[in-house]
């Protein structure tokens, strides 16, 4: 089509003119990216450039202006390329979200998610833990783990309610009382459990999936981690939480990968052990760390269904056993304080 064409040839240098010292090229400029707007949202099937705009993206010379507005029309642009295109600019997308703002962060994510349930990783171990080389991004590697972690705790068909006066859910649905009422005070919707409200808003996104994309989205983020793409180490929490997931492809996916794990997983590792806590409790706040974190930001505990893969794990650690036999032994000393000895 001539305007897919047209579009391909100038959009980039275009949106590059937003950086003008002349009030007028920039006000022009934006009149025709309304204009363009409306062409491409009522033509479903027009390709964007995305390839060049990802480049331009996360070139350091240009002006946030401009990386401000690229950045729509990669979201706007990547979800309409082919399975096949999407999967070759998927470590393009992990590259650019270094030193990018935080929301910025959250959308280019929330473009690769789905995109992991197709990717075709190399057999050869060695390989494939280089198509993404995030062991050379720690910054953008714990983004991106944290939001996959999100992402496997967040229910099926969950509507985040913005009324705070939306009646609270009962304990059975495995939420923390203390939570539902600190977050009802302060007039924020009640996240699900494992999650904060921050989490919940940004895996729902500009877009959200419904429950076979999720459905998808999860097992993407279990063959991921299959593939070895990050340290083992890392990613333990993940595949306990996908375990206990009411779809069974995502829970016997997760299950089997954690079985052939299990002779290689120290679970007297801190690093396991803490992560396991900190799904399992919440964010406690303990008197040697203040109160200050804002509650939007504020985690719930997992619900029932999920500490409940989580405990047998924890029964095996020494370290676990011996944080919990004292008030002040680290997070797994609130699980004997806060009552929930009994469930041992």
């Amino acid at each position: 089509e001539q305007l897919q064409d047209i579009i391909s040839k100038f959009l980039p240098p275009v949106l590059l003119k937003l950086s003008s010292v002349q009030e007028g090229v920039r006000k022009k400029v934006m009149e025709l990216l309304v204009h363009l707007n409306k062409r491409i949202k009522s033509r479903p099937k027009i390709q964007l450039p995305v390839e060049t705009l990802l480049v331009q993206y996360q070139d350091p010379a240009a002006a946030s202006f401009v990386t401000n507005f690229t950045i729509i029309y990669i979201k706007m642009g990547y979800p309409r390329l082919e399975v096949v295109k999407q999967c070759e600019l998927a470590p393009t997308l992990i590259t650019a979200m270094e030193g990018k703002p935080q929301p910025q962060q959250d959308s280019l994510m929330h473009l690769l998610i789905p995109t992991l349930y197709h990717i075709k990783y190399p057999t050869d171990t060695s390989k494939s833990a280089s198509l993404f080389n995030l062991t050379e991004r720690p910054k953008t590697m714990h983004l991106l783990l944290e939001f996959m972690l999100d992402v496997l705790l967040m229910p099926y068909g969950f509507v985040l309610n913005e009324s705070p006066t939306r009646p609270a859910p009962s304990s059975s649905q495995g939420t923390s009382g203390d939570g539902t009422v600190a977050a009802s005070s302060q007039g924020l919707p009640q996240p699900p459990p494992g999650m904060s409200v921050y989490a919940a808003k940004r895996v729902i996104g500009e877009a959200q999936w419904n429950a076979e994309q999720l459905e998808q989205c999860k097992l993407g983020i279990v063959k991921f981690i299959e593939a070895k793409q990050v340290p083992e180490v890392e990613t333990v929490v993940h595949l306990v939480v996908a375990s206990s997931d009411t779809r069974h492809s995502v829970a016997t996916a997760a299950d089997l990968e954690l079985k052939s794990k299990q002779s290689i997983i120290d679970w007297n590792n801190p690093l396991i052990i803490n992560k396991m806590f900190k799904v399992y409790l919440g964010d406690v706040p303990l008197k040697t760390k203040g109160g200050g974190m804002k509650q939007e930001l504020k985690h719930e505990p997992v619900s029932t269904r999920v500490k409940l893969k989580i405990l047998p794990h924890l029964l095996r650690s020494r370290l676990a056993a011996e944080s919990t036999a004292q008030p002040n032994g680290g997070p797994g000393g609130c699980v004997y304080w806060k009552g929930e000895r009994q469930n041992w």
